[in-house]
């Protein structure tokens, strides 16, 4: 059995936002020196289970799949492109979905099950390692998630049934109630047949996605510092909403209360980093002739205009404070916290 290894290459990435040597991961594999770019390139089901379950190991985090899956948000919406590219149908959407994991990630099924009042969709696998199982369906059962409420009229979100351990943790991921049951499944409102895929979302989608990529593409730099770190795993998390605080912490190995402290060292916040990547969207959107004020304030997560003209004031106002600062050579005063705090 063989999976797509650019679905390696995501795994080696996450790791190494887990400070993860991936040199000892890619040691776990037949070729370690296969091109995991390469979306051509098929790589053994084996190699891709061995380095997951390191990770999971490393990790030692019950959430483990679900943060993989929701580190791949930013991936996952090449694959809503594709599908909405072939077929204006949600059921039949869902049939490529479920063509694509049998082509690509075998290790992996989803099957539609249709009764009289609901559709559901059920993932299986055959891996015989439990733990390494149920964190494996964590993470396909959270992208399937994401890619169908993309794809789904707003107001009718998936249903989420699985094997959770803490329910409140779980649904920071979900955005919404989750219900437990044995097995993963995404359940969704019968009148499927009568749904068309969500193009508004998907046209969003299709404008947001290669200024994403060219953001990250940008930042891929040796520098060490944590706001990086942070700033990339926000765009990767970015589906295209940009995930909360919450939402982003629980990605690394720190508390709420170090990860804001290592980020004040560096003379930034989460929030500062946020208002930047809205900041920088802003930019890129003004440039569409045909997006209005309003239009581009709902893109960016915004209630209402008024709360994204508010922004726009407040970003020009500190673009001016930071030129003031250049100009004059004075530097912002960050706190000095004790070393302890910066692990």
């Amino acid at each position: 059995m063989r999976v797509q290894g650019t679905f390696l290459k995501n795994l080696l990435d996450y790791a190494a936002f887990q400070n993860m040597d991936t040199s000892t991961l890619k040691s776990l594999t037949t070729n370690p020196n296969i091109d995991f770019n390469d979306i051509e390139k098929m790589v053994n089901a084996k190699d891709y289970l061995n380095v997951f379950q390191s990770i999971i190991e490393d990790t030692k985090n019950n959430s483990c799949g679900l943060n993989i899956g929701a580190y791949l948000n930013l991936s996952s919406l090449g694959l809503v492109l594709e599908i909405s590219l072939s077929t204006s149908s949600i059921k039949q959407g869902i049939y490529i979905l479920e063509n694509f994991l049998k082509s690509q990630f075998p290790i992996v099924s989803l099957t539609l099950v249709e009764d009289l009042k609901y559709y559901t969709l059920r993932l299986e696998s055959s891996v015989e390692n439990k733990e390494l199982k149920r964190e494996l369906l964590n993470m396909v059962l959270y992208i399937v998630y994401r890619e169908l409420k993309q794809m789904l009229p707003n107001e009718l979100a998936p249903q989420i049934k699985f094997p959770f351990s803490k329910k409140e943790e779980t649904s920071l991921f979900f955005n919404e109630e989750v219900e437990y049951s044995a097995d993963h499944l995404v359940i969704l409102s019968h009148d499927l047949d009568k749904l068309e895929i969500n193009t508004n979302k998907v046209k969003e989608i299709e404008l947001l996605l290669p200024k994403f990529v060219s953001m990250l593409n940008q930042s891929k730099n040796n520098s060490d510092e944590f706001s990086k770190y942070v700033r990339d795993m926000t765009l990767n998390m970015c589906n295209p909403e940009i995930p909360n605080f919450k939402q982003v912490q629980k990605q690394f190995t720190c508390s709420e209360r170090t990860f804001q402290r290592r980020l004040m060292v560096e003379g930034t916040s989460f929030r500062r980093i946020v208002n930047e990547i809205k900041e920088e969207l802003s930019h890129y959107l003004s440039n569409e002739k045909h997006l209005k004020t309003k239009d581009i304030a709902y893109i960016l997560g915004y209630s209402e205009s008024s709360a994204y003209l508010h922004a726009l004031k407040g970003w020009k106002n500190e673009l001016k404070l930071k030129n003031t600062e250049a100009n004059t050579g004075t530097v912002t005063q960050v706190p000095n916290f004790p070393k302890q705090y910066l692990k």
